[in-house]
């Protein structure tokens, strides 16, 4: 569940992103600062988004000569995120909120599982975004690149909170399309966590159901209420 927990954090944080100009912390980049405001505006005037990932998961070596893909797991993803509300499937499970409530559905053991949907600093929802940065965040230019062709800024974050399990974000926006391709987590214990959105679909086709997990069109599934 630990990799399903950072799936939600880091994707609603790289896909909804917002900074706060008006309460901008004087220590933070100007530059850094514009770019960021540019791409809060790009997607907050899509209704919702949908988007495929690619999360790459690093933990330390115990040897320095190890090869690195013996410590390197890759998951394919997909997220649609609307306001509040999202839907995430990595492997054979699929994680639902509605924004009061999240689902947890494991098919593999028709199992899923029903708690109440409550906010951390490690997990929150789209609308925490909003206000994140009034909260302190840091944040400044850490390098500009090219890859196959496209020019890329990649930002470097970290939270005012010394006490969160992470140290440090770093956010990739393709300069062009204003688009957020990665980000990467540092993780205080080694582990890195990449993410890389390899399509974007705003605006796509929703539902009540899309945001919700009906028991009754499951059958054979299991419903463990933990509210």
């Amino acid at each position: 569940m630990t990799t399903m927990r950072y799936c939600v954090f880091t994707l609603i944080l790289l896909i909804s992103l917002q900074v706060s100009a008006q309460k901008e912390n004087p220590a933070n980049d100007p530059e850094a600062a514009a770019l960021l405001q540019k791409v809060s505006e790009k997607y907050k005037a899509y209704k919702n988004i949908a988007a495929n990932f690619l999360l790459v998961v690093q933990h330390p070596k115990l040897k320095p000569e190890d090869d690195d893909k013996k410590y390197t797991d890759t998951i394919k993803g997909q997220i649609t995120l609307e306001q509040s509300k999202f839907r995430i499937g990595v492997k054979n499970q699929q994680i639902i909120c509605d924004g009061k409530s999240i689902w947890t559905y494991i098919a593999a053991e028709k199992e899923v599982q029903l708690n109440t949907y409550e906010e951390t600093e490690d997990m929150f929802s789209p609308s925490k975004i909003f206000t994140l940065y009034k909260e302190g965040y840091l944040y400044q230019v850490k390098e500009k690149k090219v890859v196959n062709g496209k020019h890329l800024t990649v930002l470097e974050m970290a939270p005012p909170n010394k006490k969160l399990t992470y140290f440090k974000i770093d956010i990739t926006v393709e300069d062009e399309s204003l688009q957020l391709v990665e980000s990467k987590i540092y993780e205080k214990n080694g582990v890195r966590y990449i993410y890389k959105l390899t399509k974007q679909t705003p605006n796509v086709s929703t539902t009540d159901e899309t945001f919700s997990f009906d028991v009754k069109k499951h059958p054979g599934v299991k419903l463990v209420d933990l509210r």
